[in-house]
């Protein structure tokens, strides 16, 4: 669908003064194709646009708190329901079809996401689904076959892992930061268990039966100390032939398969990986939503549009190669085909897909002190796998002494 941008005269007719869009970015895809075409919607509306990249855990902490106030902000739906609590965000769906975008381009489970209420709160940019990325070429000269579940990754992890290998035998986040736990709450769901109850202190006892297996693989067969390691230097093992497996996100192969970036392009595998009750999970869902308190809502939307607009997508797609964009309505255009196919994408985004397909938002409960509850969880998850204390039971028994929401 083409998305209409108002002309400059448009906005002037509602206002009689210069104005600026504050704009909060998360680091990733999304900040490089705006940056490269962000003076194109200046000259299409007249708006200016003040670009800043915030991490993630900063923008929540000021965005709760209404220190800073923004215009437009990356929306996670990790803490979309704290910020509805907070009234940070207006709703979008009066706004945003009046500027051409219509809902139904998009998956369904990221617009589900990043909704609640029967309302859209963000317009979706980026999806994943949780994929166990692989060192093929290892497995194969192990006799081992490609892992369909999470028993599969734990053994391999550990036959890989050995000193005979080169290579850890399996990286995930570790780090005690909120976003880590979607690693442990997806892995656990494959198990139908969820890590964080709706209210309240999670049990030691559950989380224990839901990741106990993933805690001790990484403990025994991770690099130390992998709790100081950002996601993207996690990938990094992976990249530089180091590890021989990672479950994570959906969007690593973009990497992996590059030869100026990675060591180990052509030599990975990508699946998906299921437990007793489910496929594991990492669901990640974030688009751009509009403050309670932007003064120009209207200008926003316009914003979100034109980051949606074709002539974007196009460049995200061709130029910066973002080909898991969540927008259906791509898959049957030509110019995405061709684009897929000169890169020889076709098998890896069907597992893409099907990662998409099997997501569960019902594995993620929606509570407003997800991100100090998950710290919490995370906190004492990073102290088994470094070794700081012996399990899951010791660990939660110390960071429960006190109410998560302190």
């Amino acid at each position: 669908m083409m998305h209409i941008l108002p002309t400059p005269l448009q906005f002037m007719q509602h206002r009689e003064y210069s104005m600026t869009l504050t704009v909060w970015l998360k680091a990733g895809h999304t900040v490089e194709v705006i940056q490269r075409s962000v003076a194109a919607f200046h000259e299409a509306t007249g708006v200016d646009v003040n670009l800043s990249v915030i991490p993630e855990g900063s923008a929540h902490d000021a965005l709760v708190t209404g220190k800073r106030r923004p215009d437009v902000v990356t929306v996670p739906y990790w803490y979309l329901d704290e910020l509805l609590d907070k009234n940070v965000l207006c709703p979008l769906d009066d706004l945003l079809p009046a500027n051409g975008v219509a809902w139904q381009e998009f998956v369904s489970v990221a617009v589900d996401a990043l909704s609640r209420g029967g309302l859209h709160w963000a317009v979706p940019h980026t999806l994943t689904g949780g994929v166990l990325s692989f060192r093929k070429d290892l497995f194969e000269s192990a006799g081992l076959e490609s892992p369909k579940t999470l028993d599969d990754v734990t053994r391999a992890a550990r036959l890989l892992g050995t000193s005979a290998t080169p290579s850890y035998g399996l990286v995930a986040r570790a780090s005690a930061e909120f976003s880590s736990l979607e690693t442990y709450a997806g892995w656990a769901w494959a198990r139908g268990i969820r890590v964080l109850p709706e209210s309240g202190n999670p049990d030691p006892a559950t989380v224990e039966k839901g990741v106990s297996d993933l805690v001790e693989v990484l403990r025994e067969t991770a690099p130390p100390k992998l709790s100081l390691r950002s996601y993207a230097q996690v990938g990094e093992l992976v990249a530089q032939g180091r590890a021989a497996q990672l479950f994570d996100t959906s969007a690593w192969a973009f990497f992996f398969e590059n030869p100026q970036l990675s060591t180990v392009a052509g030599r990975m595998g990508y699946t998906t990986i299921r437990g007793p009750s489910a496929p594991a999970q990492f669901l990640y869902a974030e688009g751009l939503g509009i403050t309670s308190w932007s003064r120009y809502p209207e200008e926003a939307a316009a914003f979100i549009a034109w980051r949606h607009s074709d002539r974007i997508i196009r460049a995200e797609v061709e130029d910066l190669g973002r080909f898991d964009l969540p927008r259906a309505d791509l898959w049957a255009t030509d110019w995405y085909r061709d684009a897929v196919a000169r890169r020889s994408l076709e098998a890896y985004l069907e597992v893409v897909r099907r990662s998409w397909e099997e997501a569960d938002c019902a594995h993620f409960v929606a509570r407003a002190d997800f991100v100090p509850a998950a710290r919490a969880v995370m906190r004492a998850i990073a102290g088994v796998v470094d070794r700081r204390f012996a399990d899951l039971t010791v660990a939660m028994s110390g960071q429960y002494g006190q109410d998560v929401r302190e």
